[in-house]
């Protein structure tokens, strides 16, 4: 279950419970209590503002949704002095918002940024890098990684930049040459590592490898047998030392040596623009 709390379970619990969320002074008093389109979350804020940690929490903690789907993230957000409610939007309700007025949101859809920020009545703002992108073969199968970039996701992306960690110091056992199944393997809740998937199999040079995303338990199974060809992880990046050594523990097959950090992901925030003075 430390694991699931880093990394998996839906993309419900993604970093420690007592570590800070994204670049503000943020904590969550529990665990965000999610529905099929809808969380609620109780946090403190010190040095900002509700609304900037509520917007640093939903981009950490629930990107992607726990709940498969092609559509890109979009999330509507209602701050009280209480709590904060997350509600998912479909990208053509999420448009229709913005055009009623109801604009406090954070997202990832490139063309809901585009159109929020060439409004004059809107703000729109970069949220930090909160997610990286891992490729994890278990037969150190680099190339089959080779020009997967920012290029190949519909999000705002950038070439991976991961800290040195120790958390991976240990050798492992000889790598498998040839592991029984010939899977890509993602959540089938996360959009992106869908499209980093398919780019991989695409890049392959043998017609037998396929994408298959899968349930986010069964995922987590998978991982920790490590008897498919290629896994797409993604971690926090405010944790990723801690998220890598968890995933160490939980997949005792995996080492330095065969991980290969992708890209790093962030979501945007839309709000409106405060009058001018």
């Amino acid at each position: 279950m430390a694991l699931c709390a880093l990394w998996a379970c839906g993309g419900t619990l993604r970093v420690p419970e007592d570590a800070g969320v994204g670049a503000t002074a943020c904590t969550l008093t529990a665990p965000p209590t999610t529905t099929a389109d809808s969380a609620t979350f109780v946090f403190h804020a010190i040095g900002a503002t509700r609304e900037q940690c509520a917007l640093s929490i939903v981009a950490e903690r629930l990107r992607p949704w726990p709940l498969a789907s092609s559509e890109p993230w979009t999330v509507h957000l209602t701050v009280s002095p209480a709590h904060a409610t997350a509600r998912l939007l479909r990208a053509d309700a999420a448009r229709d918002a913005i055009d009623e007025g109801s604009t406090f949101m954070a997202t990832d859809d490139l063309d809901l940024v585009a159109y929020a920020a060439s409004r004059r009545d809107l703000e729109v703002t970069p949220l930090p890098w909160d997610r990286t992108y891992l490729y994890l073969s278990p037969a150190r199968l680099p190339t089959l990684g080779g020009g997967v970039g920012p290029d190949v996701v519909r999000v705002d992306a950038r070439p991976a930049e991961s800290p040195l960690c120790d958390s991976l110091a240990r050798d492992a056992a000889s790598p498998t040459d040839a592991p029984p199944s010939r899977r890509v393997v993602y959540d089938a809740a996360d959009r992106t590592a869908r499209e980093l998937a398919a780019r991989i199999v695409a890049l392959a040079d043998r017609p037998d490898v396929t994408a298959v995303g899968v349930p986010a338990a069964v995922f987590h199974e998978a991982v920790q047998r490590g008897t498919d060809l290629v896994y797409i992880v993604s971690i926090p990046r405010a944790s990723y030392c801690d998220a890598l050594a968890a995933l160490s523990t939980h997949a005792p097959w995996l080492t330095s040596a065969v991980i290969a950090p992708l890209i790093d992901t962030r979501a945007h925030a839309i709000a409106p623009r405060a009058p001018q003075p």
